[in-house]
């Protein structure tokens, strides 16, 4: 039935019920309501209580924790609901993997439903007068900073539409061919005893046992009418229209972000704030020296779905961008031509983004390219495989890459530039720094494929020909965390040439911090490295031009290789990074 707010119980209901407060989704507990009521119905408003005696038994499979926190307290799944203007700002990096099997229970028993439009709804005035403030930071990051803050007070979305009434909810995972047991429309599982969590399980029907679970939820009615009186007792208590205060939204089926209920002058500026104050960087562009014909900034900030890639196996044909929202930006040139399939495409999972950018290019062509993500994943190596020129890295401090600007010339790529986001950092980054010795032609490598995690990954041993000729059978061993045991990966030989091999193995906390070596036309003849503990290892032939490396700064250390070999080691890229973590 329809109310006006002079009308019936309904208002009342409204008025005293948690409906008017927030919901935040920050902090690794969300979501939580909040204990600020942050609107009013307006005094002419149109809406819709209907009264609705009954109770509903859900199962619900979520994909992921992330989801499963929604659905346990009875709110829609992330992905169902609409996008907040700081949603590109503050995502969510690190969404856990759907490795797991979640399942949720609950009784809900409903009383009230309640539609209302964003019309019938205006902002309390102590919430506006906190928007302004924020608004009056003097720096854009100050402003997102205090409008953070506002957010996980206030609440960041607000119910339309939704039950009020009461419910006991189970959420949790299932380990392999476990399941509850019992069916969530009965009621006679053994008696497991008279803590909460049990007498919960009970009137869920949960006969199995959870591998892990969430704190089981009691909304409305009150947690010690269940505990002290029992749960008949507690569901009279819920029903009976006397205790409706004690009644809560237990089941949202919309909601709007909390700033649609601000003026409009306010909400242009917050989607303003948060449009456009994302920092834009750009890397040196690699290839040829040209103006650019295609920008990666040209479709605004937003995530990367996959990257496609056309090649041959002398360079780089064409690339595109392809973004979750469904927008792409390119192909430019080789790629339009529908008879000309996708070479490959590179797709990101969910929370993840790329980190790095690898090419490797001659005077007039991108000949080849990688691609590493904020989780360690490496892209094939896509285009020329050997005979390639000098390679660069291309990073925005830990910042996302948005896009790739660059010049094409109808067959090939002739230039390519990252474009990084600002908003989106992995915090584990580790900064680089590269020197390269006898760029040459021969067949590439690039160790990082062979780092494991990169942020702990470090050099453990170095194998190697202790011959008196050019450095061959050059192997190295990387060593880094993963879930708390420690993993070791070694590359392939690098230089074939036969010859008796050697190893070296490093301290535990013992790092390499300057190289020197000895190089010819297209030969690495030498290489020494010295570590922090002043510990020294020199192989190779005496012969060719001399050359010493160091880390620009002092805290830097050797991170990884990249390089060409054949028989033996053509050319070499040292790459410095910060001590790992």
């Amino acid at each position: 039935m329809s109310n006006q707010p002079d009308r019936g119980p309904g208002y009342k209901l409204l008025t005293q019920s948690d409906f008017l407060r927030g919901v935040s989704f920050s902090g690794p507990n969300g979501p939580y309501k909040c204990s600020r009521q942050v609107t009013e119905v307006q005094q002419h408003a149109a809406y819709v209580i209907r009264d609705c005696q009954d109770i509903a038994n859900e199962e619900l499979y979520p994909a992921n924790e992330v989801d499963a926190r929604y659905m346990h307290m009875g709110w829609p799944v992330p992905s169902a609901l609409p996008n907040r203007p700081w949603d590109g700002v503050y995502q969510d990096l690190n969404t856990p993997s759907n490795t797991d099997k979640w399942v949720c229970r609950r009784m809900v028993i409903q009383k009230w439903y309640i539609s209302l439009r964003k019309e019938d709804l205006t902002p309390l005035e102590s919430f506006v007068k906190a928007v302004e403030e924020a608004l009056k930071e003097p720096s854009a990051t100050g402003q997102m900073e205090a409008l953070r803050g506002i957010f996980m007070s206030w609440g960041e979305m607000i119910p339309l539409a939704a039950v009020v009434g009461a419910s006991l909810a189970t959420t949790g995972t299932l380990g392999l061919n476990q399941t509850l047991i019992g069916d969530s429309a009965t009621f006679r599982p053994p008696n497991r005893g008279p803590d909460i969590i049990q007498m919960i399980d009970k009137n869920l029907d949960i006969t199995g046992n959870f591998e892990r679970r969430f704190e089981s939820r009691i909304q409305g009615g009150g947690t010690e009418m269940l505990s002290n009186s029992g749960f008949n007792a507690w569901l009279d208590s819920v029903v009976d229209i006397g205790n409706s205060a004690t009644w809560e939204v237990v089941k949202v089926h919309h909601a709007i972000p909390i700033t649609d209920i601000l003026p409009k002058s306010l909400r242009q500026k917050i989607n303003h704030l948060f449009s456009y104050t994302t920092t834009i960087s750009r890397s040196p562009a690699v290839g040829l020296s040209i103006s650019f014909n295609f920008d990666g900034a040209s479709l605004g900030v937003k995530d990367i779905k996959q990257i496609d890639v056309w090649y041959s196996s002398s360079t780089m044909l064409d690339i595109s961008i392809v973004y979750v929202d469904g927008t792409v930006a390119g192909p430019y040139g080789y790629g339009k031509t529908s008879s000309n399939q996708i070479s490959d495409s590179f797709v990101l999972g969910r929370g993840e983004f790329i980190t790095h950018v690898f090419a490797w290019s001659n005077n007039s062509t991108v000949q080849t390219m990688q691609f590493v993500t904020n989780g360690s994943r490496v892209s094939p190596r896509y285009g020329d495989q050997t005979d390639t020129g000098e390679p660069v890295i291309s990073t925005g401090g830990g910042s996302a890459l948005l896009g790739l600007s660059g010049s094409i010339n109808g067959s090939s790529l002739s230039q390519i530039q990252a474009v990084w986001r600002s908003d989106v950092k992995t915090e584990d980054f580790r900064n680089i720094h590269t020197s390269t010795v006898n760029a040459s032609s021969g067949t590439i490598f690039n160790d990082v494929r062979f780092l494991g995690d990169l942020a702990t990954s470090r050099i453990t041993q170095i194998r190697y020909r202790n011959t008196l000729q050019a450095v061959a059978g050059f192997q190295v061993t990387y060593s880094s965390k993963c879930g708390g045991n420690v993993v070791h990966q070694e590359t392939p030989i690098r230089g074939t040439d036969s010859g008796a091999r050697d190893a070296w193995t490093l301290a535990e906390d013992e790092y390499i911090t300057k190289v020197n070596g000895k190089y010819g036309s297209g030969v690495i003849y030498q290489l020494e490295f010295l570590t922090n503990k002043g510990n020294t290892k020199r192989f190779g032939q005496e012969a060719g031009t001399s050359f010493t490396f160091t880390p620009p700064n002092k805290d830097m250390v050797l991170y990884y290789f990249l390089g060409s070999t054949a028989g033996y080691l053509k050319s070499v890229t040292f790459v410095w990074g910060v001590p790992p973590l």
